[in-house]
C-alpha cells in the first residue's frame, strides 16, 4: 500500500515531480527523469536531476505505531497557534505541521482531534489560495471514510494529483517546499522525542534514518535561498543535517548493536546512532520546531 498523507505528501510528490526548479522546461524536466533513472549516480552528482525523496508523515507514524508507541497530543502542535500565523510564510510551514498533526490523529483514530486539525488544515490552505475546491472535497470525503485506512489512502492518492496539477500549474513550488520542511520538522519531533523516551530500537532507527532525507531537504531548499525566510529555515536544517555527518551506515545490524549504541532496523542501509546523538538532533529538531509554531 502506498503510504500517503493530504497536504505533505502533496507537496512532497510536487517535489518529486518537478525538480530541478521552475527555471527548467517540461521537456528539459522529462530528460532529467529518465537520466535518472537510467543512472542513479550520475544523477546524484547533478542537483537538477535528483528525485527528492521525503517520505511522508503517514509512512514515518506507520512504524511508530507498529513498533508499540502510543498516542501523545501533548506531541502536537496546539491548534489556537493557528491565530499567530499571519504571513504567507507561517501559513506554509504550519500548514505542513498541522497536517503531519492531521496524520498523527488520523492513524490513532483520534475522531474529535482529527475533525479540529482537518479544520486548521483546511483554513490555512483556503488562506494561502490553494484551490479551495478540491480540499474541501477531501476534507469532507477524509471525514466520511475516517475510520477506513484504505479508503483515506485512495483519497489521498487522487488528491495528489490534483494538487500536483493545480501547483505546477501555478508555479508555486517554493510554497511546496517550506510546507514538506514543516511536515518533516514535525515528524521529527514526534519520533525524536518519542525515541528518546522508549530508546526502542526501531524508533531510534527512524530518527537515524532520516540521515540521508535531510541532505535532500537542504538541496530542496537551496532552490530558494533567495528567499530570505526560506535562507533562514535552510540554515537551521543544515544545522540539523551536520550532526548527521557523524551517523555511519552499518553492515550487521545484529553485531553492531552494543550497550552504548542503538543501532536503526532500515528497509535498505542501516546507521548507527549514539544516545549523544539523538540527544543532539532531539534538541535542534525541538529548538526549530518551537521557532515554527511560536
Amino acid at each position: 500500500m502506498k503510504k500517503t498523507f493530504l497536504t505533505v505528501s502533496l507537496f512532497a510528490a510536487l517535489i518529486i515531480a518537478g525538480c530541478g526548479g521552475s527555471e527548467k522546461g517540461t521537456n528539459e524536466m522529462a530528460a532529467d527523469t529518465a537520466k535518472t533513472e537510467v543512472n542513479a549516480d550520475t544523477a546524484a552528482a547533478d542537483q537538477s536531476s535528483v528525485l527528492y525523496n521525503i517520505p511522508s508523515p503517514m509512512e514515518t507514524f506507520t512504524v511508530l505505531k507498529v513498533s508499540g508507541a502510543t498516542f501523545d497530543k501533548s506531541l502536537l502542535n496546539p491548534v489556537n497557534n493557528i491565530t499567530k500565523y499571519t504571513s504567507s510564510y507561517a501559513k506554509a510551514v504550519n500548514l505542513g505541521t498541522y497536517s503531519a498533526d492531521l496524520s498523527f490523529c488520523l492513524l490513532y483514530k483520534q475522531n474529535q482531534d482529527i475533525n479540529i486539525y482537518l479544520k486548521n488544515v483546511n483554513e490555512l490552505t483556503s488562506a494561502l489560495d490553494i484551490d479551495g475546491n478540491y480540499v474541501q472535497t477531501v476534507a469532507q470525503r477524509l471525514k466520511v471514510n475516517s475510520n477506513n485506512l484504505d479508503s483515506i489512502m485512495q483519497i489521498v492518492s487522487e488528491a495528489t494529483v490534483n494538487a500536483n496539477m493545480y501547483l505546477k500549474e501555478n508555479q508555486r513550488d517554493n510554497i511546496t517546499a517550506i510546507v514538506t520542511t514543516g511536515g518533516w520538522v514535525e515528524g521529527m519531533y514526534f519520533i525524536a522525542n518519542i525515541a528518546n523516551k522508549t530508546k526502542k530500537d526501531e524508533i531510534v532507527g527512524l530518527v537515524a534514518d532520516q540521515r540521508n532525507v535531510v541532505r535532500n531537504l537542504v538541496k530542496i531548499l537551496e532552490q530558494f535561498s533567495s528567499e530570505p525566510e526560506v535562507a533562514g529555515l535552510l540554515e537551521d536544517v543544515k544545522g540539523i543535517a551536520a550532526v548527521y555527518e557523524g551517523v555511519k551506515p552499518v553492515q550487521d545490524v545484529a553485531q553492531a548493536s552494543t550497550e552504548d549504541n542503538i543501532v536503526s532496523i532500515g528497509n535498505n542501509t542501516s546507521y548507527e546512532l549514539s544516545n549523544e546523538q539523538l540527544k543532539s538532533i532531539l534538541e535542534k529538531i525541538t529548538a526549530l520546531r518551537t521557532k515554527l509554531t511560536t
